[in-house]
């Protein structure tokens, strides 16, 4: 899978990333020009472009055992294609992710990720797409599953 990644803080607004990090949280994920988040933060997000081209930052997935969506951070691509994300109106999206992290492995993601916007009634989610891992990223991070996008392997 992928349980965090790096992306670039320069298109996004700074009220935006006020609401999910405090400023000691945010010196302590900052490196450089990109801000790192990761599925285990109090507040979990992920980037993600909406339909004007624009980046916003969206909740990751859902952790509120109230909320009627699935309870994960990750969507499988062959779930979304069954139609079982269907209730949610899935939407396509483009997360703009520089470096993905899984099991202590950081790579490489040029091009950015695949992911999906979800919403039911006022609330709004992102989730990243996952698919059946290939043997390269199996054996580099132990993981099953891997996220949609062009993966490069660090050394």
């Amino acid at each position: 899978m992928c349980a965090g990644i790096t992306f670039p803080i320069d298109t996004i607004d700074a009220f935006e990333l006020d609401q999910f990090f405090t400023p000691e949280e945010f010196r302590k994920q900052r490196k450089g020009d990109s801000i790192q988040t990761f599925f285990w933060q109090n507040k979990p997000f992920l980037p993600a472009e909406d339909e004007s081209g624009n980046i916003h930052l969206y909740p990751w997935g859902n952790r509120d055992k109230l909320l009627k969506m699935p309870k994960t951070g990750w969507a499988r691509l062959e779930s979304i294609q069954d139609g079982r994300w269907d209730y949610l109106a899935p939407k396509a999206v483009w997360i703009p992710s520089l470096m993905g992290y899984e099991k202590r492995k950081w790579f490489k993601t040029p091009g950015g990720l695949k992911g999906v916007r979800v919403r039911l009634h006022n609330t709004t989610r992102v989730y990243m797409l996952t698919t059946k891992a290939n043997q390269e990223f199996r054996e580099y991070t132990g993981h099953d599953r891997m996220p949609v996008g062009k993966i490069v392997y660090l050394k």
